[in-house]
């Protein structure tokens, strides 16, 4: 029972310190809550050995379809981050943010990443937005993603 209690508690202890591991980037704000309904979000959350075949221990994604007016603040908070970002890469087309990858000084010997992409479908935008954290490179990441 103890072995079972000490096992338990590790695991929400380690989820709860991922929960906030993208604390202190501006993008925070859409992974906190009440910028846009969770009732329009789906969110994913996933820690541990099924992330270690892509060289990960962290995701967390949200995706809804969005408004323009939350694209825009969404694309300044990621713009925003880039700032303190040592790695960017990040495409525009007519002007608008629709991709980006950066990546952040490493945590714990974990590098930390934020991924962003506005999708059309159905005359609709869908915006998908994940922070990674791990061993992966922006090379990996980059096959996992297959992004050109």
């Amino acid at each position: 029972m103890k072995k079972f209690l000490l096992i338990t508690l590790s695991a929400f202890l380690a989820l709860a310190q991922g929960a906030r591991a993208q604390a202190g980037l501006q993008i925070d704000s859409l992974f906190s809550g009440g910028f846009v309904p969770a009732s329009r979000i789906t969110e994913s959350e996933v820690s541990g050995r099924e992330l270690r075949p892509y060289n990960l221990d962290y995701f967390r994604s949200v995706r809804f379809q969005a408004t323009d007016q939350e694209i825009l603040k969404i694309a300044s908070w990621l713009e925003g981050d880039a700032l303190m970002s040592l790695g960017k890469e990040m495409d525009y087309e007519d002007g608008r943010l629709v991709y980006a990858l950066l990546r952040f000084p490493a945590d714990r010997n974990r590098n930390r990443y934020v991924g962003y992409q506005v999708k059309e479908a159905s005359g609709n935008k869908y915006v998908t937005v994940v922070y990674l954290a791990g061993k992966a490179t922006t090379k990996e990441l980059k096959v996992i993603f297959k992004h050109r």
